[in-house]
């Protein structure tokens, strides 16, 4: 049993209490976690250790440093330890975040290199069976970036689902628009990855009315093709442009991110936080206190 304390600054109260074994078991259908790490003398397990200690149910990880191009090798063996640890814990839902590098929509070296680093997540997905890829395609070019994962995905054996995860800004970025996004997944396998804290600082009103943000993004993308949802706040100003995460209840779009939580079409999807490992207790202290309101709620 894992004990925890952390401040609410909602009427800055203290939550205190206790993290039981399946206490966020897939609540209510959602699952919880972290993007976690896999430094450390045992590799990728390491992140599943992570994941362990505060026993979450979906868990993201980087397969490779993130900001450079050089690969990390992944052994047989660690790749069956993996399984292994994965298949004894709690989590449902894994997935690999993709390199910040790559641009699949321009041309030459870069496009090819892009190419490369993207089959190489593949590859390591189909290695340790995980099942997402969050992808950052790059510059404005949805024929490029289309023509450039699936070269990706024809070079690997991988059935992993590539998630085209929202912007924070960049007219020029693909992903910024949703309308871009629908564009790109149009007729394909691809799904999205929501990002509350990019949503947010590229100009969707999230914290005014998440309802009728949600009703639009049904609309054009469909809810059912967003299985994961980065649940981040955000330390930028709203429609800054600015990709900042902040930890639930510290940032600027504060508890209208409880709405996500609560909403019954998203109670099969994956919430991921993307903050520091020393802020991880402070964020489930605060989804405990918004899943006790959904007890609280229901008939």
């Amino acid at each position: 049993m894992l004990k925890y304390k952390s401040v609410i600054l909602n009427e800055s109260s203290i939550c205190t209490g206790e993290i039981t074994e399946g206490l966020f078991l897939r609540r209510y259908g959602v699952d919880i976690g972290f993007h976690c790490s896999i430094s450390g003398s045992k590799g990728y397990v390491n992140a599943i250790i992570e994941a362990n200690r505060f026993h979450l149910t979906a868990m993201q990880i980087f397969a490779k440093s993130p900001r450079c191009w050089r690969t990390r090798e992944l052994k047989p063996l660690e790749a069956e330890n993996f399984r292994a640890a994965r298949a004894l814990s709690q989590l449902r839902t894994c997935a690999i975040h993709s390199s910040y590098l790559i641009n699949l929509g321009v041309e030459g070296e870069l496009w090819q290199k892009s190419i490369q680093s993207l089959k190489d997540d593949l590859d390591k997905a189909h290695m340790l069976g995980i099942e997402y890829i969050v992808l950052h395609p790059g510059s404005l070019n949805i024929d490029h970036v289309r023509n450039g994962i699936f070269e990706a995905l024809h070079q690997s054996p991988s059935t992993a689902t590539l998630l085209i995860e929202n912007a924070a800004g960049g007219d020029q970025r693909l992903g910024r628009k949703f309308e871009d996004i629908a564009r790109l997944i149009e007729n394909t396998t691809l799904g999205v990855c929501l990002d509350t804290c990019h949503a947010f600082a590229a100009g969707y009103p999230i914290h005014e009315d998440p309802q009728a943000f949600l009703d639009h993004l049904d609309a054009l993308i469909g809810l059912e093709r967003i299985p994961v949802i980065h649940f981040n706040d955000s330390r930028a100003d709203f429609a800054s442009g600015i990709d900042r995460h902040a930890s639930l209840l510290e940032g600027k779009i504060n508890d209208s991110l409880k709405y996500f939580l609560q909403e019954p079409r998203l109670q099969d999807k994956a919430f991921i936080i993307e903050i520091a490992p020393e802020k991880f207790l402070h964020n489930l202290g605060v989804i405990y206190q918004w899943q006790q309101e959904i007890t609280v709620l229901k008939p």
